[in-house]
């Protein structure tokens, strides 16, 4: 009896594992200055890495859309994602624009809405493209976290 009141903890163990945070990353993600999944490092026993350089980050303005930026995550597969914009000693002025059918939602970092975007589905993928509306001038620093499978994630990923 004892063994499989034990077998079916572990399994419901997995089971949250498995699904942890497949609809995206929580908002307190993006105030983390690495944006670490602690969840997974601190419940899954995950593995850290700082940028590996399987993963690209790059923004530039959006054709024919003033104001609009387009940044692009790509690389490796990867199930999960959260990507910020920040301005360098200035409160931000951007935000995400995210449409209520698309793949990925905004985060509501600290008093900024939209400041960050994550995934909506676990799903492998090997690139987003999301667009940026601009208030600062082009002030700003676009960073990333990708995971990659549930037991990995990659932190520090800056444009290049």
């Amino acid at each position: 009896m004892n063994r499989m009141m034990t077998m079916c903890g572990v399994a419901a163990l997995l089971a949250v594992g498995v699904t942890a945070y497949p609809t995206g990353a929580p908002s307190s993600v993006c105030d983390d200055p690495f944006m670490e999944p602690t969840y997974h490092r601190d419940y899954l026993n995950a593995t850290g890495y700082n940028n590996t350089n399987q993963y690209t980050l790059r923004s530039s303005p959006a054709e024919g859309r003033p104001g609009i930026v387009e940044v692009t995550l790509t690389g490796a597969p990867f199930k999960g994602f959260v990507v910020r914009a920040s301005t360098p000693g200035e409160n931000n002025e951007g935000e995400f624009i995210v449409d209520e059918d698309s793949q990925f939602h905004a985060l509501h970092c600290s008093s900024n809405e939209n400041a960050a975007v994550t995934h909506s589905s676990p799903e492998f993928k090997s690139s987003v493209k999301l667009l940026w509306r601009d208030n600062n001038s082009g002030n700003h620093v676009f960073q990333a976290t990708v995971v990659p499978t549930i037991e990995t994630y990659v932190i520090n990923i800056f444009e290049s």
